[in-house]
């Protein structure tokens, strides 16, 4: 095959990628795969603006993570170069369908929250990340409304021990907002 050719083809599938919708951030192709195995135990969260005593909680949800190779035909050693993976932050999206969700809520997405984990190869690790600031819970909108449901969407990013290549991780939980938590 001539160099013409070849640069011609590689134009093609890189444009045929671009159309379908590839991104080079996929984390299922690289040697080593990080997965959200669970977002606060698998549980809808319950958020609310105070508990019986008048206090804000802020709410934080455990993320478990798992780190494995693309395939069993990939043999990566457990303290060798792109052994783990390593997460360093996170987006969070707000959305509702709830009719009594408040149009405010999309003001809290949080854009690079802070976050730091090492996941090892084929096992997990835990880090617990910030869903409900105490400003949400003192905005307007939150206390005294009517109880609600809304998504949380999470994209952490990370990248393989020994690369600076980031990709995407995703995961998510259902939040129920309510007034008052009563033991």
């Amino acid at each position: 095959m001539n160099s013409r050719a070849l640069i011609t083809m590689m134009a093609l599938a890189i444009g045929l990628a671009a159309l379908t919708g590839c991104s080079d951030n996929s984390n299922e192709l690289q040697r080593l795969v990080c997965e959200v195995e669970s977002v606060n135990e698998g549980s809808p969260l319950i958020s609310a603006a105070r508990d019986q005593d008048g206090v804000i909680p802020i709410d934080n949800v455990s993320v478990v993570f798992r780190a494995r190779p693309l395939t069993n035909n990939i043999y990566v050693p457990n303290d060798g170069a792109y052994s783990s993976f390593i997460i360093t932050s996170y987006d969070l999206i707000w959305s509702s369908t709830d009719p009594h969700a408040p149009a405010g809520l999309a003001d809290f997405n949080i854009t690079s929250g802070l976050v730091s984990v090492q996941v090892p190869i084929n096992d997990k690790a835990e880090v617990f990340v910030l869903i409900a600031p105490a400003e949400m819970k003192t905005a307007d909108w939150f206390g005294g409304a009517a109880p609600f449901s809304a998504s949380a969407q999470l994209i952490f990013k990370g990248h393989v021990s020994g690369t600076d290549h980031e990709v995407d991780i995703l995961g998510g939980l259902t939040v129920n907002f309510i007034d008052v938590i009563v033991e």
